[in-house]
């Protein structure tokens, strides 16, 4: 048995990520795990679709046992998104592969980035607080060429995830993007996924690069919430939005902006400066939104299970021998493990009754009333 790890959003899950599983079972997976961000995600956002409809379909494409990835690092950084990913992986004690999407496909280049970046980190933040932009400042503190690889978005997680697999013995794999990440082409059967949700958001149908129908009264869009965001962020501090990881200096900006916007895109505006990237505002928004604190930010205390396949119950008790973190798919059983645990299903339920509150339609079912299922038939 080799087991490879992969962490994603799948927001949602298509034909590219079918691609990149069936590579990376191509290098010799016999098993793939997969850490999937939860109701809401890494851009800021909430995700398009049900957490437990996006497992099932990653599951149907080839994964094998998807485990949900904590909202509080779903809406990280890419250090602190992998560093969580990555800790889930390795505390599974059986993974012997990380398999990821890439711009630069070659690892020994990424190594070599990664060296760079780390020892050019402190020069980059002093030239962005003189008021460069972070690709403006890499260029500048590390050169063009070590810049081109570190700045590629997708390119920025992968190195990330070298950095947190540090020296744990898990091989990493990186697999070329089949389309530019968030690019608006599509091609032979290939879309990003932001371009597949502006195809579902406009209303029409995706099911060529999703290889199945989806629920459209599932869909969640943010702005279909953002009254109720910005309510919830009209009723914080300044000293509040100070714990709010993300936030930082910018927390005096947040408050000010919460008084004053009447709508999401008039509240980033505001909050954003040239050294804060739009990402990242909109991460801290949501994560203000939901109360996450700094304090919120501890090892991840459980691994819930998503969806799973036969091959996925193998891992299980693979991991029932090898595992040092507690996996089980009810939300309220992993709940009593600790007061973190606690604090962590809390988040949960709270992510996904937010993304309930962006649907087009009724209200869905809570966290602690799902739980994850063995799909059958799945490849």
């Amino acid at each position: 048995m080799k087991i490879a790890g992969i962490i994603a959003e799948y927001n949602p899950f298509h034909s590219g990520h079918r691609y990149h599983i069936e590579k990376t079972r191509e290098a010799g997976a016999t098993h793939i795990v997969a850490v999937m961000s939860p109701s809401v995600v890494q851009r800021g956002d909430v995700a398009v679709l049900d957490a437990h409809f996006r497992a099932r379909a990653a599951v149907m494409g080839g994964a094998d046992l998807v485990l949900e990835l904590p909202p509080q690092y779903a809406l990280s950084a890419a250090r602190d998104f992998a560093r969580a990913g990555v800790g889930i992986i390795k505390r599974l004690g059986c993974v012997s592969m990380l398999s990821f999407g890439a711009e630069n496909d070659d690892i020994g280049a990424l190594y070599v980035a990664l060296e760079a970046l780390k020892g050019g980190e402190q020069r980059i933040k002093l030239l962005m607080s003189a008021g460069l932009t972070y690709p403006q400042a890499a260029a500048k503190a590390l050169g063009e060429r070590a810049a081109e690889i570190i700045v590629g978005r997708n390119n920025t997680l992968a190195l990330e995830y070298l950095r947190a697999l540090g020296d744990s013995g898990i091989q990493p794999l990186a697999i070329k993007r089949t389309v530019e990440h968030d690019g608006e082409k599509t091609a032979g059967g290939y879309a990003s996924a932001s371009k597949i949700r502006e195809i579902l958001r406009d209303g029409g149908s995706a099911d060529e690069f999703l290889g199945c129908s989806v629920d459209r009264s599932d869909l969640s869009f943010i702005e279909n919430g953002e009254r109720a965001i910005l309510f919830r962020l009209s009723a914080m501090s300044k000293e509040d939005f100070a714990k709010t990881p993300c936030c930082g200096e910018l927390a005096g900006r947040f408050f000010a902006a919460s008084r004053r916007a009447s709508g999401l895109s008039e509240f980033y505006a505001k909050v954003k400066s040239r050294n804060f990237t739009l990402a990242r505002v909109r991460r801290a928004t949501l994560a203000a939104a939901l109360g996450i604190r700094l304090d919120d930010m501890f090892e991840p205390p459980y691994a819930r299970v998503l969806a799973l396949s036969e091959r996925g119950a193998e891992v299980l008790r693979e991991c029932r021998k090898t595992a040092d973190i507690p996996i089980g798919s009810s939300l309220a059983e992993l709940s009593e493990i600790s007061p973190e645990a606690m604090r962590q299903a809390d988040l949960t339920e709270l992510s996904s009754r937010l993304r309930s509150l962006c649907r087009r339609d009724i209200l869905g079912p809570t966290e602690y009333e799902k739980s994850g299922k063995i799909v059958r038939g799945a490849p």
